[in-house]
């Protein structure tokens, strides 16, 4: 019997899923016997995971369907980690088919009923369903772990024993450290740019469209500034003047680290975030942030401190900030010092350190 098993709908880059990796590679660091379970389509860990954990491939869980069953045959365990808002029902589910009894540890890292449900693209006719597997798997016994103070209030705060912030992880927190930081990786000779970048991706939650709005709302671009975009599978059309970063790269590596480095200004238009690591990792770099006021980002965020905070959704606000940011270098300059000291606060090791804490609670 294993001591912990986590099952995951997949293996993905996602800053949740790399979080669920650090507390397993925690645990398994402490002499826990561990298993991760996941589907034979998406098998590959983006980052490195223990070499003492199981790791248990099975068909697939990319329906709800397939989900159903993928948690009904779970291996053996004393506590059971669940990972998204489905996965607490479907382990009860499981448990109570096989007629066995284990608690379960929900370590809750979004308002999935917003990140995942109302900003989602299911079909409509689905969403009323998944609404009711969200709230009802909020009510199956569990300890739970919020990542916010946003996430707990969301969920209900009796809901949640304990709320711990996520961290990033440590080459970030040596880059910050850094006294002699590197050459910011430009790409191209004109060192006098000033580089404001973003995602682009797929799907509305994190607000690549409101980002192209607010390039619609600013002034021509002129030879001083430069945009550049992290493009992702799926990303929308972007205008002409945004260069691709994984064009950029050419046969190098599309490394996250590269691209913050690349940025003087980093913008995060995110609608709803848990608590949102991307601009804790920019920071470390040595960017100035735009950060959109987006609910979990208010554990680090501090308007006109590390970063300029706008409403979420509002292009107007987004341009009016961006240009603010690309026009004041002392602005940025403040932003980017206070930046760095606040992104130090942050290591995973302490993230991933309580959590497993939480989780040796319900083993003993």
């Amino acid at each position: 019997m294993f001591d912990v098993v986590i099952p995951l709908i997949g293996f993905n880059p996602s800053g949740g899923v790399r979080m669920v990796i650090h507390v397993a590679n925690t645990l398994a660091a402490r002499g826990r016997h561990l298993a991760v379970v996941v589907p034979r389509h998406a098998a590959t860990p983006p980052i490195d995971l223990d070499s003492r954990i199981d790791v248990e491939i099975r068909g697939n869980a990319r329906q709800l369907g397939d989900r159903v069953a993928f948690c009904s045959h779970l291996p053996r365990a004393r506590a059971y980690l669940a990972t998204g808002y489905q996965t607490p029902l479907l382990i009860s589910w499981g448990l109570r088919m096989k007629s066995r009894e284990a608690p379960i540890v929900h370590l809750l890292q979004a308002d999935e009923a917003a990140t995942h449900i109302h900003y989602g693209s299911q079909p409509g006719w689905i969403k009323p369903v998944l609404r009711w597997m969200a709230s009802y798997g909020l009510n199956v016994p569990a300890t739970r772990i919020a990542v916010s103070q946003a996430v707990a209030d969301a969920v209900g705060r009796k809901r949640v024993q304990r709320i711990i912030n996520p961290g990033i992880e440590a080459r970030y927190i040596a880059r910050a450290r850094d006294d002699t930081p590197i050459r910011r990786l430009r790409r191209n000779d004109a060192t006098d740019l000033v580089t404001a970048g973003f995602f682009a991706q797929a799907g509305r939650v994190k607000g690549t469209a409101v980002m192209i709005d607010a390039l619609g709302h600013m002034p021509a671009p002129s030879d001083t500034v430069r945009f550049v975009a992290f493009d992702r599978p799926g990303a929308p059309p972007l205008p002409d003047y945004v260069e691709r970063f994984s064009v950029l790269q050419a046969e190098r590596p599309v490394d996250l680290m590269a691209f913050y480095s690349t940025c003087d200004v980093f913008v995060f238009p995110s609608l709803a975030e848990g608590f949102g690591l991307p601009p804790l990792e920019a920071m470390a770099c040595g960017a100035a942030t735009v950060i959109s006021d987006c609910g979990g980002v208010r554990e680090y965020a501090r308007d006109g401190e590390n970063c300029l905070l706008v409403p979420p959704g509002d292009a107007d606000a987004l341009a009016a900030a961006l240009q603010r940011l690309l026009e004041d270098g002392g602005l940025r300059a403040g932003l980017v010092a206070a930046g760095l000291e606040t992104a130090v606060r942050f290591p995973v090791e302490r993230f991933a350190s309580q959590c497993a804490d939480e989780i040796e609670r319900v083993l003993a």
